[in-house]
């Protein structure tokens, strides 16, 4: 029988994150993928503020350490001194995997998931594309952007708006251990990123918020590569081009609803300002996963929206403040002048400062 105590569609970070706490609290747990390789991504890296241990991750996911964090515009340059991980996302869901309670947790790929039923109220299967049905007690929409579950029962819009970018692993110059952050008009109201590797690699990407920016995104990061400041950093030597979207819809705070629980970018929760989901993604999965375990040890549903109370003590007022500044810098960037001085008043912020607003944490630290 497929029944469960919980039920995760998508295997991504938020699902594993969740299918590993909860067989940790030996709960019978149900992962399904619509993809057949959980290891097959559009990006292989990214970078992230996150702290490893905190997540129960090794060093062993990181592709390359950052102290440094270069922010460019068209004439200013500012460095800010910070402890940033550039993240091999493969390494980081292998380890996932690998920490998953084989007893507790059962993963199912290929499964495309078409609808949801209840009955009385509450959610009591979830069915793929070839009519079969699988049971849980508990229902959990960690599918990404797809956001299979969360848009059909009206969680979130149908329609998003997403912020789309692409990059190519290139022959770096620079300093190995020295990220870059590139703003202005030559952005179009996106931003560029340069993200050291090991062995003298790097990945250059652009990304934008403007759909109409996206239709060429590939041939405009063409052009960014032949400008004079990056060609001293990166060498394009190969073809091979990487692209994905993340959410940018207005700041959500519903995730639950009866005994279905939304977690990660099918709620939209990335942070607006940064784009970096990883460590904001997990921490919204280990305190679902607290809330989950609550109500299947008290047999009380009511617990779920503990997590919708906790989440948004933690990050709501962030996350708003986030969106408005997320508005501003699209309207704004595309401006050389306002760049350069926005980048020449970050001089007179302190480097612990500057590292808050750029991790999504601005707000919380005083000093």
């Amino acid at each position: 029988m497929n029944n469960f105590d919980v039920v995760i569609i998508g295997g991504g970070t938020a699902g594993l994150i969740l299918a590993r706490e909860l067989g940790k609290k030996k709960h019978k747990t149900l992962v399904l993928d619509r993809k057949k390789d959980l290891l097959e991504f559009s990006f292989n890296t990214l970078g992230s503020f996150l702290n490893l241990k905190e997540f129960d991750l090794t060093e062993g996911v990181v592709a390359q350490e950052i102290n440094t964090i270069s922010l460019h515009s068209k004439n200013m340059k500012r460095k800010v001194k910070s402890d940033l991980y550039i993240l091999d996302k493969k390494k980081v869901h292998i380890e996932l995997l690998n920490s998953l309670d084989p007893e507790y947790v059962v993963i199912k790929t290929g499964i495309d998931i078409k609808s949801i039923t209840k009955k009385n109220n509450t959610f009591t299967t979830v069915i793929d594309k070839n009519k079969e049905a699988y049971f849980g007690k508990i229902f959990i929409d960690a599918s990404g952007t797809n956001a299979v579950i969360s848009k059909k029962v009206g969680l979130r819009s149908k329609k998003v708006d997403l912020a789309t970018g692409v990059e190519y692993n290139v022959k770096y110059l620079g300093n190995p251990a020295e990220g870059h952050l590139l703003i202005g008009k030559v952005y179009q109201g996106g931003y560029g990123w340069i993200f050291p590797l090991k062995n003298q690699r790097a990945i250059i990407g652009f990304g934008t918020f403007d759909d109409e920016i996206v239709k060429g995104l590939k041939e405009r990061l063409h052009k960014i590569l032949e400008l004079p400041n990056i060609k001293k950093l990166v060498v394009k030597d190969n073809e091979k081009v990487e692209g994905g979207s993340i959410p940018i819809t207005p700041v959500l705070d519903k995730f639950v609803l009866h005994n279905l629980v939304c977690v990660g970018d099918s709620v939209s929760q990335v942070n607006p300002i940064v784009g970096e989901g990883y460590k904001f993604i997990f921490e919204a999965a280990l305190i679902a996963s607290k809330a989950i375990h609550k109500s299947l040890e008290n047999k009380n549903l009511n617990h779920l929206t503990e997590y919708e109370t906790d989440w948004k003590n933690r990050f709501l007022l962030n996350y708003q403040r986030s969106k408005r500044s997320q508005e501003r810098f699209f309207k704004y960037s595309q401006n050389n002048f306002l760049m350069d001085y926005i980048l020449f008043l970050s001089k007179f912020v302190s480097d612990k400062r500057a590292v808050r607003s750029l991790s999504g944490e601005y707000g919380l630290d005083k000093v």
